[in-house]
């Protein structure tokens, strides 16, 4: 069984016969090896030299293996670390494991027992690593494809309003329709990129927030001011129902702006023609009763029981609905309802998991209630500015 090239291990213990043994076997199998008499000139090297694995004695004078693995992991070390003891339970291996140990072996090993599990814990590390640098190339791969397919689009969006404007000479009515529906099945990719962009950064927790008071009522009308052509357009009617004197909500402006246009475009998505949405933002009249139907899926973030004024924001629509055993689904990654229209114009999956991760990211809930049939209901709860008055 040979290594792979340049795997290093560390072998900590102090007593110096048994880490001979360890490193003649050791590096008979390829692996090249360092000893360490006891924990704190281990730690001395960990923080000078990179190893792929540490053989750890459980038992030594001065600093334990256990305190010597917490150390290494407190230090943000991926070595891999497996404890050698002459002491095995299942009580240590427990013990060691929850401190970050792969595994353990007892004191005096075998080749046979020793050598497969050090070769195992340093293919997991390998495939651990593996993995971090495809996430990493991944995230590199969606911001850059994510920016060289905006720029481009953006340059068609702008050259397609120049011609429908009549810039560069008359275009009729109908023409100036298909141009607008150029521009919006444009503006949907967009939307759709961002989407992916930002649900990257919740999940890296690299995405920041502006969090400001923001009185709801003027992002609500803002946004159903821009869908209100593209509702008309698909014959469907549009209602705004707003609430009068609507406390501050405190919220990333251009956050909740995408999460209401997220709801409304998937609404419009699954609305036949003829069909109605209704906008509503509202004040809660009982918050106690609001939170009683928040479903068990729901992500409630920590004081929201707490909260004692609560604005309530939702899009319903009379579109097909969705099936109940669905709802807790659809909030997640490239998932989409079985229960679609036959208006339903596809989409990516990304819109309902950004509004998720953006309304827990201003303290809020959200979820989704529906009968197939009758249509379907977002809410999202989202906490009152300094929390002012009560339900």
């Amino acid at each position: 069984m040979k290594a792979q090239a340049a795997e290093r291990i560390l072998i900590v213990d102090d007593e110096p016969d048994i880490a001979l043994i360890l490193k003649l076997h050791l590096e008979d199998a390829g692996y090249r090896t360092v000893c360490a008499q006891d924990g704190d000139q281990a730690l001395a090297i960990l923080a000078e030299e990179e190893f792929d694995l540490v053989l750890l004695d459980f038992r030594m004078p001065r600093m334990g293996g256990v305190e010597v693995l917490q150390r290494i992991r407190e230090s943000g070390s991926d070595v891999a670390v497996i404890m050698m003891t002459a002491h095995g339970s299942e009580n240590l291996a427990v013990e060691c494991m929850k401190s970050g140990a792969l595994d353990y072996f007892p004191k005096p090993f075998t080749l046979d027992d020793m050598l497969p599990r050090v070769a195992r814990a340093l293919a997991y590390r390998r495939a651990v690593r593996e993995k971090q640098r495809l996430e990493e190339e991944k995230a590199d791969f969606v911001s850059m494809l994510s920016h060289d397919l905006k720029n481009p689009i953006t340059a068609v969006v702008g050259s397609i309003d120049i011609v429908r404007e009549g810039r560069l000479g008359p275009v009729n009515a109908e023409q100036a329709e298909y141009l607008q529906s150029a521009i919006d099945s444009c503006n949907e990719v967009v939307a759709m990129i961002d989407n992916l962009l930002d649900i990257h950064r919740f999940e890296a927790g690299r995405m920041q927030m502006n969090i400001r008071d923001h009185n709801p009522a003027d992002i609500v009308k803002a946004v159903a001011d821009k869908f209100a052509r593209v509702a008309e357009h698909e014959q469907i009617k549009l209602s705004l129902d707003l609430g009068r004197e609507l406390p501050l909500v405190a919220v990333d402006r251009t956050a909740l702006t995408r999460v209401i246009a997220n709801l409304l475009a998937n609404a419009v998505k699954f609305t036949p023609e003829g069909g109605e949405i209704v906008l509503s933002c509202r004040r809660t009249r009982d918050c106690d009763a609001q939170r009683s139907v928040i479903p068990p899926y729901a992500r409630i973030p920590g004081g929201f029981a707490a909260q004692r004024c609560l604005v309530r924001l939702s899009v319903r629509d009379t579109g097909n609905g969705i099936p109940s055993e669905e709802l807790g689904n659809i909030f997640e990654r490239f998932v989409q309802a079985r229960g679609t229209s036959v208006r339903e114009r596809g989409g990516a999956g990304l819109g309902l998991a950004y509004c998720k991760m953006a309304v827990e990211g201003m303290g809020g809930v959200i979820w989704a209630a529906s009968e197939i049939g009758k249509g379907s209901e977002f809410i999202a709860l989202l906490p009152c500015q300094g929390e002012a008055g009560a339900c």
